[in-house]
C-alpha cells in the first residue's frame, strides 16, 4: 500500500496522477509533428532523387514541364546538384568491380 497523499511531494503526487501521461506526451508528440512538417517544407524537389534522374536532370533528359529547367535554378541549388551528380560518379566507379580485358 501507498503512503498517504499528504506526506507525499509535488512532483510524487504529479508522477502518480493519471492524466501525467498525456500531459507530458502530447506536447511531445506535437513538436515532433511539427518538426518532420517544417523539414517537409524545406526539402527541395530533387532530394528523393536517384543519380541517374539527377544526370538526367541535369542534360535536360525527359524533364517534365512542371519542373523548373536546371538552368533557370538559383546558383546554390545548381551547384549543389553538380555536387550531388560529382559524389553519385565518385561512389559508382567504386561500386563496379574492377574488369580485365
Amino acid at each position: 500500500m501507498r503512503r498517504s497523499e499528504k506526506n507525499d511531494s509535488k512532483f510524487s503526487r504529479f508522477i502518480y496522477y493519471k492524466y501525467s501521461g498525456p500531459i507530458v506526451f502530447a506536447p511531445l508528440i506535437m513538436i515532433g509533428i511539427l518538426t518532420i512538417g517544417y523539414m517537409e517544407l524545406n526539402k527541395d524537389f530533387y532530394d528523393a532523387w536517384s543519380c541517374e534522374t539527377i544526370s538526367d536532370y541535369l542534360m535536360d533528359i525527359d524533364v517534365p514541364e512542371e519542373i523548373p529547367n536546371a538552368h533557370s535554378l538559383p546558383e546554390e541549388q545548381h551547384l549543389e546538384l553538380h555536387q550531388i551528380q560529382d559524389e553519385c560518379i565518385i561512389s559508382e566507379r567504386f561500386t563496379d568491380p574492377p574488369k580485365h580485358k
